[in-house]
């Protein structure tokens, strides 16, 4: 039997315990399986997060955008970042909330997600995330398709993003590939298994996973850019942007279908001088952009479920963004008690 305290990870006079709790969980919706009830092993997670705990002198820290409609920590419903700070807590990352008003973003957050926000950004407000992002911040921008006044609503970012060869998508994507839906949820909650070479996917693509995504938009490169596609759409599914059409599904006039960009990963790449030498920037680096054009991917039932990778995608998009590699290819696992 563990004792509660039965690992502490000390490097000079920092010293972290990673009590019991913190390595096997109970789960005990699965007490009445056939198999047993199931254990969710975090030992990976927890011993990684205390390691960087203690070795890099300073607690790692989300801050979650407020302000304009986002994800809330202590919100009900599907728009809570509950079950996300819950998974962060495993890797020692704390989540602090931000509302975006005038004020810079504070210097002790690592990343800045703002997920889902469901009013327009002003221009003032898009420039503080732009300041932060070329300071050496990191940025997750998930965007949900938000329909008003029958038209998809426009985030602010437009002009930001395309500055950096990312196109935010005026349209809803429909999946249409039977292999890749839900029973009773055609192209609103589909399977997404057609993933980059970029690390943060890499090892999900290589393991054969995959992860649901729901009521998605486009997130694409523009042409010449360096900015990588992380994950697309089967070939058999259709970004829509008549939303006439998109919603009532028109079967008489069907868009042509193709494989549709979801997310997209930025990074800064200084460029090379004659001597084919990086140039030094005079100051800071620009940080890692991530954006995503879906935010159901985190909800609490797809981050629980262990037949997907949802997980697997939160744990590495946050270990890229924090700029701790080693949570890249980390997530729990279940096993039978």
């Amino acid at each position: 039997t563990l004792s509660q305290v039965p690992v502490v990870v000390t490097s000079g006079e920092r010293k972290w315990k990673v009590e019991r709790h913190q390595l096997i969980v109970e789960d005990f919706e699965s007490f009445d399986d056939a198999d047993g009830h199931k254990l969710d092993l975090q030992s990976e997670r927890a011993l990684t997060g205390a390691i960087l705990e203690v070795t890099t002198g300073k607690p790692t820290k989300v801050c979650l955008a407020a302000g304009h409609g986002e994800w809330e920590v202590g919100a009900y419903g599907d728009r809570s970042f509950d079950a996300v700070a819950r998974e962060l807590e495993w890797e020692k990352i704390e989540v602090e909330p931000f509302e975006i008003r005038k004020d810079p973003v504070p210097k002790s957050c690592d990343a800045l997600f703002v997920v889902s926000p469901q009013r327009l950004y002003s221009e003032e407000e898009v420039a503080i995330v732009d300041t932060f992002l070329s300071s050496g911040g990191n940025v997750m921008l998930a965007f949900d398709p938000v329909l008003k006044n029958e038209a998809l609503a426009k985030t602010g970012f437009e002009a930001s993003l395309e500055a950096r060869g990312i196109v935010v998508g005026d349209d809803l994507v429909s999946e249409n590939d039977t292999a890749q839906q839900l029973p009773g949820n055609p192209g609103d909650l589909f399977l997404v298994t057609n993933l980059g070479t970029h690390r943060l996917v890499d090892t999900i693509r290589k393991r054969g996973g995959g992860f649901l995504v729901a009521v998605a938009r486009s997130i694409d490169v523009a042409d010449g850019s360096d900015t990588e596609v992380l994950f697309r759409t089967s070939p058999n599914a259709v970004a829509e942007s008549d939303l006439d059409r998109a919603l009532n599904r028109d079967e008489d006039n069907p868009t042509k279908p193709g494989s549709v960009p979801l997310a997209v990963a930025w990074e800064y790449v200084p460029p090379l001088g004659d001597d084919l030498k990086p140039v030094e920037a005079d100051g800071p680096e620009p940080g890692r952009l991530l954006v995503v054009g879906d935010s159901d991917w985190m909800s609490s039932e797809l981050l629980d479920n262990p037949q997907l990778s949802n997980i697997d995608l939160l744990s590495s998009s946050v270990g890229w963004l924090t700029q701790r590699e080693a949570l890249i290819n980390i997530a729990p696992r279940k096993t039978n008690a």
